[in-house]
Order: C-alpha cells, then sequence, then structure tokens
C-alpha cells in the first residue's frame, strides 16, 4: 500500500471511530500499530540482516577452527608429552583398532 492510501484508510477510521474510543484506549492502539510498523520495517530489512549474521557466524567459527588448529600445531611441536596428548592418542588408537562392521 502506498503512503497516500494508508493516510486516506487513517482518517477514515478516525472520522468513523471518533466518538467510540476512550482516549486511553486510542492512545494505547496508536502505540501498539507504531511498534507494529517499526516492526515491519525492522523485518523489511530483515534479510541483509540475517545474511550479515549469517557470515559473521560462519566468521567466528572459521576463527575458533583455525585457532584449535594452531593449539594442536603447539601441542604436538612441544618435546614433552601432556596428559591430555595421552589420552587423545590413546583414544585414537582405540578407535583405530576397532574392525568396521560389515553389511
Amino acid at each position: 500500500m502506498t503512503d497516500d492510501t494508508v493516510r486516506k484508510m487513517d482518517d477514515l477510521l478516525r472520522k468513523a471511530l471518533a466518538d467510540d474510543l476512550p482516549p486511553d484506549v486510542a492512545a494505547g492502539m496508536r502505540e501498539r500499530i507504531e511498534s507494529f510498523r517499526a516492526g515491519k520495517t525492522m523485518r523489511e530489512a530483515g534479510p541483509s540482516a540475517a545474511a550479515r549474521a549469517w557470515l559473521f557466524g560462519r566468521g567466528v567459527w572459521a576463527a575458533l577452527s583455525i585457532l584449535l588448529l594452531a593449539a594442536g600445531i603447539l601441542l604436538q611441536g612441544k618435546r614433552t608429552s601432556s596428559p591430555l596428548a595421552d589420552r587423545i592418542s590413546s583414544v585414537k588408537a582405540v578407535f583405530a583398532s576397532l574392525e568396521t562392521p560389515r553389511r
């Protein structure tokens, strides 16, 4: 709808319902209409905001992955063994020794 159509509809409703609503109810309705309109404009801008949030989330995961890779490289580069590295190695050894089920 165009702004002119919306304005005409608002004027028609004001004329038709001028004496029907108490002032506090009319004020409450105006607030609800304004919040609805604000939400509508936010939803119209939603796809670009959603795309930005999706890209930001992917960037965070990529940065976290890089940090984990760097931590793994640093742990492997240490000459002394750590308890965490020993546990990871034992879990990997157990999984490597398991037979894959035949289908």
